[in-house]
Parts: structure tokens; C-alpha cells; sequence
């Protein structure tokens, strides 16, 4: 049984993406894989009821991969704000047994676990516990890392003092977030220099579109809206929003009557920006007339209905990074495809097993 840690260097990089991403190059291969998150982060809402999933990402991959162990045992240990000072000291010892049995429990009748550790790698446990490096080496796991590309001197400190820290135990890393001005000196530059060094398999993922897009459903959630109409295309991706009208045009320009609106702006199937409007938000709870509904049907625009002004509804669509979900695997099919333009089909993956 291989482990395989997937760690972040900081700053959102991309780390559950990538875990899911891993997990489904994996299962395509025949792989049985498991999951395993050492540590899962709550909200401060007092102690974690008996048997309640610990985060997001541990929701999230035991449906990915149908995975049939309890949530304790995925993420033993879960840990609020009110919880961490009882994490350090001499608990410690007594964590890293509770994890190793853990793991112990879901690693059976699997040929590889994936691990998914802290939100920053660097972080050196202090209240929360036994740091990344600890348990990378405590599972003699190979590592992946993710890193968000800002400047070259960033991502080179991170991956290789990481990969020496390590013992050479980072076998694959994503340099993700290229700004596409930089691509070019990122794949020429960066990725040669990091290789020359140890780090052999190096993939860079451009900004994209659709990784960052959003669905109308995932909107409706994220301002507690009821969708009025067309349900069957709240998959829909959302690039941007916007009070103004000048996507209205045809039938459309009906919707320049009502004044509480927000336009979601989509993405055409290239993943561009086009002028085509795949959503519109009504605001004020107010719900519309017949004639607005049967024109959204018409052209097949979801319509959603929230009881927040428009102003409130932009600071929380604007404010929002929703966590991945399943209707998420659109991005998950887009990164893998983003990774294969570059480096082909299987090599991140093979340098990790």
C-alpha cells in the first residue's frame, strides 16, 4: 500500500482540487484508493457532534470515492478555534497514535491513500498538533505539493526548501494560478531549474476560466435564492455578474423593466466570456409576473428569487468562495485536461507511485 501526501504551500493553491483530480486519475486506472485527513478544521460552534463529518473536503471525497469508513476514522481528529489548545502539548503523543489507528482502519483492502494535509504545509503545529512534515514522514508517503504561483523566488523557496525538509520526498508539484503573460517563462525558466534540482515531475496550470467559474445553482445557494424557473440548466457556468442591461437584447430586453435584477454573465463552451446572459437574479423577495417567467422559460434563463436587496446580493456574490462540491467535476475534468496540454496523460501521477 502506497500513501501519497498532498500538500499546500499557502494561499489557496488549488490543494482539494488537485486531491480530487489525483483520486480520479487513480480510480480510471483501476486504483483502489482511500482517503485520509488527518486534521479537519469546524466552525467555532462548540464540540463536533458524535459522528458529524469534520469538514467540507472529508464530505466531499467519501462521496467522491464511496468510501464506506465512518467519518472519525477519514478525519480522527477535528478541531475548532475553542479546540486547538487541547491539540499541543503533551497530547501530541496521544494524537499521533489516535491518527496512525485511524489510518490504520481505512487504509485496508486499498493499494493507495491519499492524504491531504493543513491548508499551509510551512505551519508548524504548535496548537494544532503534529505538523505536515511529521505525519508525511510517519506514512513514508510520497509528496505532491501545490503551490500558487506570485513570483518565481516564492515558489522556488517553498518547493525545494520543502523538498530538501522533506528528504526528497516531493515527487510531483503543481505550480497553479500562471498568469498567462508568465506561462511561457513559468514552463521555460521555473520548471527546468526546479527539475535540475530534484523535483522531476513539475506541471504549471494557467489562470482558467472555468476553474473559476460558478454554476447558477451554486449562486442560488450562496444568497439563499429560490430558483423560479428552467431548474434543468442551473448547471449553467457564471463568469461574472453585473446590475446593468446591455446583455439584455431580444426577448430579453423585457427583463429592463424590472429594476431589482442582477445579470449573470456566462461562458461560452470554449470556456470564453461571451455576451449571453445564463442567468438572472431578482432581488427584494418580490416575486415576478407571469409574462417575465414565460419569457425566462422561452429562452431558457433560470430566474432566482432572493429576499436580499441587490447590493446585499453582490457583497455575498462577490464576498463567496464556495467550497467544492460534486457538481464540481466539471473543474476537476478541466484541471486534469489543463495538466495533460502540458505534461501528458499520466506522468504527475506515475512519479508519485
Amino acid at each position: 500500500m502506497r500513501s501519497i501526501f498532498i500538500g499546500s504551500t499557502g494561499g489557496e493553491p488549488g490543494q482539494t482540487l488537485t486531491t480530487w483530480a489525483l483520486a480520479l486519475k487513480l480510480k480510471e486506472q483501476g486504483v483502489k484508493v482511500g482517503f485520509f485527513k488527518p486534521y479537519g478544521m469546524l466552525a467555532d460552534l462548540g464540540a463536533p457532534a458524535e459522528g458529524t463529518l469534520c469538514d467540507s473536503d472529508v464530505l466531499l471525497m467519501k462521496e467522491v470515492l464511496n468510501l464506506p469508513e465512518p467519518a472519525e476514522a477519514l478525519c480522527p481528529v477535528m478541531l475548532t478555534e475553542v479546540l486547538l489548545p487541547e491539540a499541543s502539548g503533551v497530547h501530541a503523543g496521544r494524537l499521533i497514535e489516535k491518527i496512525k489507528e485511524a489510518f490504520q482502519e481505512i487504509s485496508r483492502g486499498k493499494e493507495v491513500v491519499l492524504i491531504m494535509g493543513a491548508k499551509e504545509i510551512f505551519f508548524d503545529g504548535g496548537l494544532s498538533g503534529p505538523p505536515d512534515s511529521t505525519l508525511v514522514k510517519l506514512f513514508d508517503a510520497s509528496v505532491v505539493l501545490v503551490d500558487r504561483y506570485q513570483r518565481d523566488n516564492l515558489t522556488l523557496y517553498s518547493l525545494l526548501s520543502l523538498n530538501s525538509f522533506l528528504d526528497g520526498r516531493v515527487k510531483s508539484a503543481i505550480i497553479n494560478h500562471v498568469s498567462p503573460d508568465k506561462m511561457e517563462h513559468v514552463k521555460t525558466r521555473v520548471i527546468p531549474f526546479l527539475q535540475e534540482k530534484g523535483v522531476k515531475s513539475v506541471v504549471a496550470i494557467p489562470e482558467n476560466s472555468i476553474l473559476a467559474a460558478l454554476t447558477v445553482l451554486t449562486i442560488s445557494g450562496l444568497i439563499d435564492g429560490q430558483v423560479l424557473c428552467c431548474p434543468e440548466h442551473g448547471g449553467n457556468l457564471i463568469q461574472t455578474f453585473t446590475i446593468g442591461a446591455k446583455y439584455l437584447e431580444g426577448p430579453l430586453s423585457i427583463f429592463k423593466q424590472v429594476y431589482n435584477k442582477i445579470i449573470l454573465v456566462g461562458l461560452t463552451q470554449t470556456g470564453q466570456e461571451g455576451k449571453m446572459v445564463s442567468g438572472i437574479i431578482l432581488t427584494g423577495g418580490k416575486s415576478p409576473g407571469e409574462t417575465i417567467i414565460r419569457v425566462a422559460n422561452e429562452q431558457g434563463i433560470p430566474l432566482i428569487l432572493t429576499r436580499a436587496d441587490t447590493f446585499q446580493a453582490m457583497d455575498l456574490l462577490e464576498k463567496a468562495r464556495p467550497m467544492l462540491g460534486l457538481r464540481d467535476e466539471f473543474k476537476v475534468r478541466r484541471f486534469l485536461e489543463l495538466i495533460e496540454d502540458e505534461m501528458g496523460a499520466n506522468q504527475w501521477v506515475e512519479g508519485l507511485l
